[in-house]
């Protein structure tokens, strides 16, 4: 009896490549290949799905199903992924997104996708394991992990395209878990914010004709694009604020132009007494320019612009602060360096966190307070100082803790 069940068991288990109930079209081929066959509605014929193994060929069919239910295209099955990519491409300039944008994806596309064996691959094949050795591949050839963490950011976005497109039924990018994503390793944050440096900075920069930038620089911390795109008219040097309406894009003199803000929103700055003098002298500095250049003179309302009105390089800021800073005899930084000392200048005197995240233009506090959690444990220092001078504010007052008998007020009642 058990011998005749035992054969029985046998004769019922699948063989290889057979399939098992319940998965539908769904089989292996003689190549060892596993391929999903679905029946098009209304003479539509057959379509093929391929996977590396059985579960793989059925998720195929399974959303091939879902998008005949709902109306939506079938992936097409030869377009590879290289395609896509150049078609994405080719559309973004009418999109609505910026120029710098644009460039920004299409460099990645052009110099880092096309150029690789995955452009090759299907699109429809694409899976998540194909993603994470590119990435590996990058990083191995040299590549850093801020540029395949952006590389990443590129793939996503385009295959959020392909998602919307009909041509992909899942967006495998999405699919990489934040554990294997690739991770920018940051660059370690160097200020000049420690002692007398910011004195000696600014002692250093006096005489120069674009003093009141670098001034502005360190006590504002805007970026630099900002600080290149601020006009006169947006400006209130009677009342000390200004507002922060646009930002530089491009580094070409062809390509340069005033777009919005990073955050795609305009913000207001107070200026302190020291940043308010130095706007002033820079101000009767640009007359007496505009009155000895004449006509020649492009007068495009910029705070800060060549002799010529125009919009300043890149190069000419970070000479000057090059400058500036071996006269001062501190550290060469970058000038995004002096947005980062601003902000731990503020945050290390008392200056809620809030404040400064709205002055830098951030979208949370939480970015402002991870970015700078240098700072954390002085403000931590003068936390506890703070709430030392509260709580001991009525003991200095009432002398020692027992005078004449008398319980202090901050004395605990015994036990009995």
């Amino acid at each position: 009896m058990a011998e005749g069940t035992t054969r029985a068991a046998q004769r019922r288990k699948p063989r290889p490549g057979r399939r098992d109930a319940g998965d539908g079209a769904v089989f292996q081929r003689g190549d060892g290949r596993w391929v999903a066959r679905l029946k098009l509605p209304e003479g539509g014929g057959w379509r093929y799905f391929y996977g590396k193994d059985r579960a793989a060929a059925k998720a195929r069919l399974t959303a091939a199903l879902r998008a005949v239910e709902d109306g939506r295209p079938l992936p097409d099955q030869r377009q590879t992924f290289g395609a896509h990519l150049e078609q994405w491409v080719n559309a973004l300039p009418s999109a609505s997104i910026k120029p710098s944008t644009c460039r920004y994806y299409t460099r990645y596309v052009r110099y880092h996708l096309l150029t690789s064996d995955l452009a090759r691959k299907p699109l429809a094949r694409l899976e998540p394991a194909d993603l994470r050795q590119l990435y590996a591949d990058k990083l191995a050839s040299g590549l850093s992990s801020t540029s395949v963490h952006h590389l990443h950011a590129t793939i996503h976005v385009a295959l959020n395209q392909a998602l919307d497109d009909g041509k992909v039924a899942r967006n495998v990018a999405a699919l990489i878990g934040r554990t294997n994503r690739p991770k920018v390793r940051s660059r370690e944050m160097t200020t000049i914010a420690a002692a007398d440096q910011p004195a000696r900075f600014l002692n250093a920069a006096r005489g120069e004709r674009l003093e009141g930038l670098l001034v502005l620089a360190i006590t504002s911390g805007m970026r630099q694009g900002e600080i290149r795109a601020l006009r006169w008219k947006d400006v209130d040097l009677d009342r000390g604020v200004l507002a922060v309406t646009g930002s530089v894009t491009g580094t070409a003199r062809a390509t340069m132009t005033i777009g919005t803000p990073k955050s795609g929103k305009t913000r207001s700055v107070a200026l302190g007494a020291i940043t308010v003098t130095a706007l002033r002298e820079h101000r009767r500095r640009q007359v007496e320019e505009q009155l000895l250049i004449g006509s020649e003179r492009k007068d495009q309302g910029l705070v800060f612009c060549t002799e010529f009105g125009e919009i300043l390089p890149t190069n000419t800021m970070v000479l000057l602060l090059h400058r500036v800073l071996a006269r001062a005899g501190l550290p060469r930084i970058r000038f995004h360096d002096l947005r980062h000392t601003a902000a731990t200048l503020m945050l290390a005197n008392g200056v809620h966190p809030k404040i400064v995240s709205e002055m830098l233009g951030h979208s949370t506090t939480a970015i402002t307070l991870d970015l700078y959690s240098h700072v954390s444990p002085h403000m931590q220092q003068t936390a506890a100082a703070t709430i030392d001078r509260a709580v001991t504010h009525g003991l200095s007052s009432t002398g020692s803790r027992r005078t004449s008998g008398t319980r202090s007020n901050l004395d605990l009642p015994r036990s009995p």
